[in-house]
C-alpha cells in the first residue's frame, strides 16, 4: 500500500503541470517504480556481486549479453589500463535492464544498460560491442557512452568515446563505478531540447522491428495493420474497419516514440467497429521503453462491438493501458471482455492528467482483474464522468458474479469514505477564503476547486490558511458554471474531503 500511495502522489504533483518536460518526467516515474520494485522485494539494490575472498590479479573482464529484448549491446567489456594493471576484487558488470529502471528508460538507449564495478585505483576503460545489424537505422557515428550522475540523478555523456566501426566498439575512460549505458545522442540531445540537427538521420520507423514487438505479446495487431495507412494519416486518424484501429494502436506503441515533438494522436470512429473474432490488446503500454496514449478518442456516436483483451501490459488492461493525458467522449463499447491486470477497465487501465469523459458507454465483463478495477477505468485522478453509463460484470474464479457499481475504482473509494468537516472554510468579504485548524493530523492537506465536476486546481493548504479562489474562477461564473471549494486530504487511497463546501 505504501508504494501505490507514494506512486498516486507523485503523479498527482505533476498532474497540473503541462509545462514540465515529458522525458524528466518519464525518468522520475522510472526512478520511483525502481525504488518500489525494491521495497516489495521483486528486484535487489544493485550493489557489486560477491568476489572470490581470495585475492586475485584481474585486468580485464567481459560479459556477453543475451537480452532477447534489448539485442543491440552483445558484450561489455572493461579493461585496467592504468599502470597497476588490476581492476580488484569487486570487478563485475551486471545486464540491469528491467531491473533498474530510471537507466532502462532512457530516451535513445541501445541495448541494455549495465552496472559495472572495480577496486579503487584502477583506470578502466570500457567498451560496448554492438551488433550492426540491429541498430535499427541509427548510424553508428551517433553511439555516445552515458553515465548516472549520482548527485544530480539524470545522465551524462561521458566522452570523449572511440568508435571503432570495423570491430563494431564504441569505447571510453569511465572515471567511476556506477551505471553505464549506450544510447543515441541524437534522440538523448533532442529529447532535452538540444538542436542535433547535424545527427539527425533518415529512418521509416515502421521498417525496423520496435520496442513493442520485441517486448509485448501483441495479438492481433500485426496480423491487421496497415503501416502504410497509419503513417500517412498521423497524427490524425478517421477509423471505419478494425484494419485502420488496429494500425492506431500499432502507431501509438511501436512509432510514436521516433515523433519527439508529438503532443498527441486524435482518433475519430467515422463508422461502427466489430471486433469479434480478434485478440486486441491495450493502446497505451508502460515499461522501460514505452508509450503511454495521450490524445482524444471520439467515437463521433459509434461504437466498438465485442473488443476482447486477455494481454494486459504491466498489469494494464484496458482499451487504452495507459495514459498521461487522453480525453474520451461519445463513444460506446458493447460486449467487450477484459481478462487479467491489477488496472483493468473497459476503457482505460491507469489514466493520469484527463480532465473529463463525455458521453461513454460500457458494456460487457471484466473478469479475475486483481486490483484497482471501474467500469471503464480502473485508476484515474480526478477524472469527471459526463453522462456516462454502465452495464459491466465483474467474474473472478471461483466466486460469484458481480455488477461493477462504480466508473473507477477511486469513486468506489470516496463512496465508502465518509467525508468530514474537520476544517471550517469562511469566505471573507473580498473572496478570499480562511480556513480553521485542526487537531488531526492529515497526509496532504489541499485546496479543491472545481467548476461543474471538473478539477480547476489542487493545491497544498497545510502552510497556508488563506486561499483566493476568484481569479480562477472568474471565467467559470462569467459562463454560469457551478464553483465549488472544499479542503481535501489524503485518507488511504484517494483523496477524500475534509471540510465544508463553498459555493461561488
Amino acid at each position: 500500500m505504501a508504494v501505490f500511495l507514494r506512486m498516486f502522489m507523485f503523479f498527482m504533483a505533476f498532474s497540473f503541470v503541462p509545462s514540465f518536460n515529458k522525458y524528466m518526467i518519464k525518468s522520475m516515474i522510472a526512478k520511483e517504480l525502481y525504488k518500489a520494485r525494491i521495497e516489495t522485494g521483486q528486484v535487489t539494490p544493485l550493489d557489486p556481486q560477491p568476489t572470490p575472498s581470495e585475492k586475485q590479479r584481474t585486468i580485464k573482464i567481459s560479459q556477453e549479453i543475451n537480452n532477447k529484448n534489448r539485442p543491440e549491446v552483445i558484450r561489455v567489456t572493461i579493461e585496467d589500463k592504468g599502470p597497476n594493471q588490476d581492476l580488484g576484487e569487486s570487478a563485475s558488470i551486471r545486464d540491469t535492464y528491467e531491473i533498474d529502471y530510471m537507466a532502462s528508460g532512457v530516451v535513445g538507449l541501445v541495448g541494455v544498460p549495465v552496472r559495472v564495478a572495480f577496486d579503487s585505483g584502477a583506470e578502466p576503460r570500457l567498451t560496448f560491442t554492438y551488433d550492426v545489424n540491429e541498430l535499427r537505422g541509427i548510424p553508428e557515428r551517433n553511439l555516445i557512452i552515458l553515465h548516472e550522475d549520482p548527485e544530480g540523478g539524470s545522465y551524462v555523456q561521458v566522452g570523449p568515446e572511440t568508435i571503432e566501426y570495423n570491430a563494431h566498439t564504441v569505447s571510453v575512460d569511465i572515471p567511476e563505478t556506477g551505471t553505464y549505458l549506450l544510447a543515441d545522442c541524437y534522440q538523448w540531445y533532442t529529447a532535452w531540447g538540444v538542436d542535433m540537427s547535424e545527427y539527425a538521420y533518415d529512418v521509416d520507423p515502421s521498417e525496423v522491428i520496435s520496442n513493442w514487438e520485441r517486448e509485448c505479446d501483441t495479438g492481433s495487431i500485426m496480423e491487421l495493420v496497415d503501416r502504410q495507412w497509419a503513417m500517412a494519416n498521423a497524427p490524425v486518424f478517421h477509423v471505419s474497419t478494425p484494419e485502420q484501429l488496429a494500425s492506431v494502436v500499432y502507431y501509438n506503441n511501436a512509432i510514436e516514440r521516433y515523433d519527439l515533438g508529438s503532443d498527441g494522436l486524435y482518433l475519430y470512429l467515422e463508422e461502427d467497429i466489430d471486433l469479434a473474432g480478434y485478440d486486441w490488446v491495450p493502446m497505451g503500454w508502460l515499461g522501460p521503453q514505452s508509450n503511454a496514449f495521450n490524445g482524444t478518442v471520439d467515437g463521433q456516436g459509434h461504437k466498438i462491438s465485442n473488443m476482447s483483451i486477455k494481454t494486459p501490459y504491466n498489469n494494464h488492461c484496458a482499451f487504452i493501458g495507459y495514459s498521461t493525458g487522453v480525453e474520451v467522449r461519445n463513444i460506446t463499447f458493447e460486449n467487450a471482455y477484459i481478462e487479467g491486470g491489477y488496472y483493468a477497465g473497459i476503457v482505460g487501465g491507469e489514466i493520469y492528467m484527463s480532465k473529463e469523459w463525455e458521453n461513454v458507454r460500457v458494456s460487457g465483463v471484466i473478469a479475475d482483474a486483481s486490483g484497482e478495477v471501474g467500469s471503464i477505468i480502473g485508476r484515474e485522478a480526478y477524472l469527471h464522468f459526463k453522462n456516462c453509463e454502465a452495464d459491466v460484470i465483474s467474474k473472478k474464479s471461483g466466486s460469484s458474479e458481480t455488477r461493477l457499481e462504480y466508473f473507477s475504482h477511486r469513486q468506489e473509494v470516496i463512496a465508502n469514505t465518509p467525508a468530514t468537516e474537520d476544517f471550517q472554510l469562511i469566505k471573507n468579504t473580498d473572496g478570499s477564503v480562511t480556513r480553521t485548524e485542526s487537531d488531526k493530523d492529515f497526509m496532504n492537506l489541499c485546496w479543491h476547486l472545481e467548476a461543474d465536476g471538473v478539477q480547476l486546481l489542487q493545491r497544498g493548504a497545510d502552510d497556508e490558511l488563506t486561499y483566493d479562489p476568484n481569479g480562477i474562477f472568474y471565467t467559470y461564473k462569467q459562463e454560469g458554471r457551478q464553483c465549488l471549494m472544499w479542503l481535501e486530504a489524503y485518507t488511504g487511497e484517494t483523496y477524500t474531503r475534509v471540510s465544508n463546501i463553498l459555493e461561488y
